[in-house]
């Protein structure tokens, strides 16, 4: 699906990646590219780094149907691939547990190309007290090729 395409009565949560840090991977990490831009960029010949953007702004009750990612990759003609997915934490007695909702389709190249993906939530999600939610992205990138992220994006349905 393209850029942002909304069904009717669907609302869109957009998410500014330089929100986020760095996941449990980072082989070369991210860097803050741009304090005015919110791009984050993966350098070149990264292995499975990961970053990860919390997921604020959503009310109990609404019901996410779709999620999505926006940037570009720099490919110099090498491959690369990015992996988004939603997922919620939620507080129990022994521990916090850790779920993915949906796991966006994988974007992979080796030209430049322009990150405006959008995947639908197999089963809509209704949000819950008790849950936090957040983006785990994970990108590879060959020699010379880079990823800038700009922001992710909830879809979802305003049950209030």
């Amino acid at each position: 699906m393209g850029r942002n395409q909304r069904d009717e009565g669907e609302l869109i949560l957009q998410i500014p990646a330089m929100t986020g840090r760095a996941g449990a991977t980072a082989s070369v990490g991210y860097v803050n590219t741009g304090v005015n831009t919110n791009l984050v960029t993966l350098a070149p010949s990264a292995t499975a780094d990961t970053w990860v953007i919390p997921i604020t702004g959503l009310r109990e009750g609404q019901v996410i149907t779709k999620i999505g990612i926006s940037g570009q990759a720099e490919s110099a003609g090498n491959a690369f691939t990015v992996d988004y997915a939603l997922r919620a934490t939620t507080a129990a007695a022994g521990d916090c547990t850790d779920a993915a909702i949906q796991a966006g389709t994988q974007i992979g190249a080796s030209a430049d190309t322009e990150l405006a993906h959008t995947t639908a939530v197999a089963t809509p999600h209704q949000v819950i007290d008790g849950e936090s939610y957040y983006m785990l992205i994970t990108c590879t990138t060959a020699v010379n090729t880079d990823i800038q992220l700009q922001h992710v994006t909830i879809h979802f349905d305003d049950a209030n």
